[in-house]
């Protein structure tokens, strides 16, 4: 347990190595000897004033060694460290070339309009216009739009109520023109929020029940004024499908402000996707507790935090692409059914040879490529014994027992992982709308024709104001459209029963994006892709699709009412919510790489077959619904590796966890006989800290029975 995976490795060098020139750093790496004792190679890092942490990522790319503690797995430390620069390279390029504007007939609230007239001057105080504004259009997803300038406010911006608990604080999207020109500021020394409060947001998303669908806040920065001690950035809380994309969050003086991003607030926040988001000064970059549901985060940079940069006391957290520039720990998880599945990250000390951990864990964890320079320790685990993982990189690293059922490698597949393409956000010229081939919305007539006139008119960028549009026929993607953007707008699909909303097919862009829209029904598929075009659907709620031709899938923060079948086809999938009874994906032949998945009700999760490969990172299973009759996961004569958890507050968990078939001979991982193997149990489900279903050249025999010393504590004979 605890255990990181073993590989045989390159034949140990001398313990010493020459300093190369400035100009070839080679970064810092280290492997285990042939005697599985742990051996460190150390180069020299660059300073941090000579170069900052783009420069350590170049180090570790160039590193040709690998490193682990007590066993390893051989990836190159280039590999991750790339990895994680994509990631956050992709995220800076965006927000520093943001400009994102709607048609004046797109439905959008401007907050410096009639009737509010906030004046964004960083003078005057626009708190009453803006909260106005949210309050005029509760649970209508409305975009509440604020071009750039400084929006100064003295009280917490609060999510507009409604006539009930489900109609209240949702479907209610905040929305900037970019991240670096729309700034909300708290003014100095603001009513409220001094010291010895209990603590306030700025921006409150809502609370309790879990029916804060579409909450969303995107393109813009928060900043917490001087003088405000008790003060947190976003309080965040979105259901099914929302978020907060593109954002910064910022305390304007070291000491000053609690939480960044606050997810500790409410029991029930999640599913949603936190991506592209930065987070400086507060005692605590985001915290979060409870056990549901759960939260995927990409992009993510942390730095000048007084406590640590993440704190988890509950939460199922999904976490790629994270850089931290502190002097505490970057992730502390200390509650033992917290769960944080970790890769591609680096977790940078400062100042550096700090004696603290990286990461301090208590409860579950998955790390995978992480680079801790700095630190001398990278994971501190208290989880039934003590482990401590020194730097100055983690290959991969479980917290609890691996689990398989035949022979396997002890690690995780590993997929290859693309970045979601993007296309650009169009000047409005080249924008087009169904109102202008006589489309109405809200009118409950057909508005299939006018949209695909709107298709075929030779603009790259077709929107549907918001309100509701009627669809009776499927339309067709064509020609030089590259996104289809909904402002937040509703489809009403009903007539179309099984046929796709939009279905695509060849044309000018190679990419095509669906993004920012509402599906009434939600048991029609939105779209069928037949085109070897790439497809991204992003912030889609009740979006069901269906693959036909060869081109690859990339999802970001969708939802879905129905289940999804996948035949050859390459899917990348950041935030993925569905929720039906029975089973939720077929993976026959694809290829599936998904961060961060929650589901409901009863039936296979993932069924992966015909040399599909799978790799969860991340999942939460809410174990509502009829008995469980169906295992958790099958993978039959295919591959995958998975890292879930469970959880079961009416006592009705999955009794099959993963059934895996090979070669004609078929095992069940069954949840009493899996707790004998070291299963471990979490908040009434199973949880697996990391399941290893495929064949390799490292494969190693399954685990073997504990002998129960008493009716929490499985060890070894």
């Amino acid at each position: 347990m605890g255990d990181q995976v073993p590989h045989t490795h390159p034949p140990p060098g001398p313990r010493r190595r020459r300093v190369v020139p400035r100009r070839a750093d080679p970064g810092a790496a280290g492997f285990l000897n042939r005697g599985g004792r742990a051996r460190i190679r150390m180069a020299r890092i660059p300073d941090r004033r000579e170069a900052g942490i783009e420069r350590i990522l170049l180090a570790l790319a160039r590193s040709g060694y690998w490193f682990g503690v007590r066993a390893v797995f051989p990836i190159r430390l280039g590999l991750f460290a790339i990895g994680v620069a994509a990631v956050l390279a992709s995220a800076c390029g965006r927000s520093l070339g943001e400009d994102v504007r709607f048609p004046a007939d797109a439905g959008v609230i401007d907050v410096t309009k009639s009737p509010y007239f906030a004046h964004a001057d960083g003078k005057t105080d626009d708190t009453e216009a803006i909260q106005q504004a949210l309050l005029d259009h509760p649970n209508a997803n409305r975009i509440i739009y604020l071009p750039n300038g400084v929006y100064r406010v003295s009280a917490p911006l609060r999510w507009p109520g409604g006539t009930n608990d489900e109609s209240r604080q949702r479907a209610t999207i905040l929305q900037g023109q970019s991240r670096v020109g729309t700034v909300i500021r708290l003014m100095d020394y603001a009513p409220g929020f001094g010291p010895g409060g209990r603590g306030r947001a700025m921006l409150w998303m809502g609370t309790d029940p879990a029916d804060r669908t579409r909450n969303a806040i995107r393109n813009l920065t928060v900043e917490i004024g001087i003088g405000n001690p008790s003060a947190s950035g976003i309080a965040l809380m979105a259901n099914h499908q929302g978020g907060i994309r593109d954002v910064t969050v910022a305390s304007r003086k070291k000491g000053d402000g609690m939480v960044g991003i606050d997810l500790s607030h409410a029991e029930t926040i999640g599913p949603c996707l936190v991506k592209n988001v930065r987070v400086e000064g507060f005692e605590f970059g985001i915290r979060a507790e409870n056990a549901v549901n759960s939260c995927t985060f990409e992009g993510i940079e942390l730095a000048g935090q007084g406590t640590a940069g993440i704190r988890n006391s509950g939460q199922t957290l999904n976490i790629r692409g994270l850089r931290s520039t502190n002097a505490v720990p970057a992730i502390q998880n200390p509650d033992p059914s917290g769960s944080v599945t970790l890769v591609d990250a680096v977790l940078q000390a400062m100042p550096a040879r700090r004696s603290f951990s990286a990461i301090v864990n208590r409860g579950f964890l998955f790390a995978r490529g992480i680079a801790v320079p700095g630190h001398t320790n990278a994971i501190e685990s208290r989880v039934e014994s003590s482990i401590n993982v020194p730097g100055p990189s983690v290959a991969e690293f479980h917290s609890h027992e691996r689990m398989a059922l035949f022979m396997a490698p002890p690690s995780s597949l590993s997929l290859p992982v693309e970045e979601t393409p993007s296309v650009p956000w169009d000047p409005l010229d080249q924008w087009a709308g169904p109102q202008s081939n006589g489309g109405v919305p809200d009118d409950l007539l057909d508005d299939g024709v006018a949209i695909q006139q709107a298709i075929d008119s030779g603009a790259t960028t077709v929107y549907l104001p918001n309100g509701s549009w009627r669809v009776n026929n499927t339309i067709e993607i064509r020609g030089a459209v590259r996104r289809i953007v909904g402002c937040e707008a509703r489809i009403i699909n009903g007539p179309l029963r099984s046929q796709p909303v939009f279905r695509v097919a060849d044309g000018d862009s190679s990419v095509v994006v669906i993004e920012r829209l509402d599906i009434e029904s939600g048991k029609g598929p939105l779209v069928q892709n037949e085109s070897g075009r790439t497809l991204v659907l992003s912030s889609c709620h009740n979006a069901g699709f269906v693959l036909g031709g060869k081109g690859s899938l990339f999802l970001e923060d969708v939802s879905g009412a129905a289940p999804v079948s996948i035949k050859g086809q390459k899917v990348w999938a950041r935030q993925w919510n569905i929720e039906c009874e029975g089973p939720k994906i077929s993976n026959e032949g694809g290829m599936l790489w998904i961060l961060g998945f929650k589901t409901e009700k009863a039936g296979t999760l993932i069924t992966t077959t015909a040399s599909g490969r799978t790799e969860l990172l991340g999942a939460l299973a809410v174990s509502s619904g009829s008995f469980k009759s169906s295992p958790m996961f099958v993978i039959r004569d295919a591959a995958a590796s998975l890292v879930a958890g469970e959880v079961a507050f009416q006592s009705n968990p999955y009794s099959a966890v993963v059934r895996e078939t090979r070669d004609g001979v078929t095992k069940t991982l069954e949840r009493g006989t899996g707790i004998e193997l070291g299963l471990a149990i979490r908040s009434g489900g199973s949880c697996l800290a990391l399941y290893s279903g495929y064949d390799g050249t490292n494969s190693v025999p399954p685990p073997k029975p504990h002998r129960r010393i008493d009716d929490k504590i499985p060890v070894r004979p």
